[in-house]
């Protein structure tokens, strides 16, 4: 795509480290690019396509008269109307009713999960701000184009969908495995399975269907944790050892047209 944009300020509105640790969960650490100020321009659509719910985003709004607020919010999906769904960030009520209002610009930076993980950065405006009892949803317009900073990854992951075991020896937890790469995985668990801190050690059988003898068993460190309403999301760091058998694992893996993910 060939287009132009303002390029967005991107010291302004980066990230923290914290949240740089949720996208990282394969290598613990940004590869070599992720370092770097390449970005290339991509359709906004095509890029938030790219971005999970509840991902954060980092953003700054401006006034007419020159204020600005810095806080960060999560992100909810695509609105058909050409907006963005964003969840009211945790602000003062004061601040909420001076910047949150119709036509106030915004910079802002997402996280793109997806593959080798990148950074979105782009400019809005408010639209709407909805309340909903307690909570509010905030809409911003769907911006045109956006700035996308690959390579937050060493390696990219493939999304896959396969059920595990988590601490097989022990408490046998049923887990299902998102992702995964040569150096790491994501781990989905039931909500009440809350043992794991981060750092912890964690051991994990995925399932062959078709020959249960052969299931592999990898473990590694807790990078990172993530509640969604419904379940845990563990970032998962293999050890030196899990690495050979997840390069084994990837070998073995066809992709389902119907499903479009990778399955044994």
């Amino acid at each position: 795509m060939t287009s132009n944009v303002e390029e967005v300020p991107q010291e302004s509105i980066e990230l923290s480290n914290k949240n740089h640790d949720a996208i990282q969960q394969d290598s613990g650490g940004p590869s070599e690019d992720a370092t770097s100020n390449s970005a290339s321009v991509v359709y906004g659509e095509d890029a938030f396509n790219r971005v999970n719910p509840l991902s954060d985003v980092a953003f700054v709004i401006s006034t007419p008269t020159g204020k600005s607020l810095k806080c960060r919010s999560k992100f909810i999906g695509i609105h058909p109307n050409n907006l963005l769904v964003l969840e009211k960030p945790k602000v003062s009520p004061q601040d909420f009713s001076v910047f949150f209002q119709r036509g106030y610009s915004i910079k802002a930076c997402a996280i793109a999960e997806k593959g080798s993980g990148a950074r979105v950065y782009f400019k809005s405006k408010i639209e709407y701000v909805v309340e909903a009892g307690p909570e509010c949803l905030v809409l911003i317009t769907l911006p045109k184009a956006t700035q996308m900073a690959a390579g937050l990854r060493s390696d990219a992951r493939l999304e896959i969908s396969l059920e595990g075991l988590l601490d097989p020896e022990g408490h046998k937890y049923l887990c299902q495995i998102r992702d995964i790469s040569n150096t790491g995985c994501q781990v989905v668990v039931d909500r009440d399975t809350n043992k794991y801190k981060l750092g912890n050690v964690m051991e994990i059988k995925i399932h062959d269907t078709d020959c249960p003898d052969k299931s592999a068993l990898v473990s590694g460190t807790v990078k990172n944790k993530k509640l969604s309403s419904q379940y845990w999301t563990y970032g998962i760091q293999f050890d030196e050892p899990s690495r050979g058998v997840a390069s084994e694992l990837l070998e073995k893996l066809s992709f389902d047209q119907e499903k479009h993910k990778f399955l044994l």
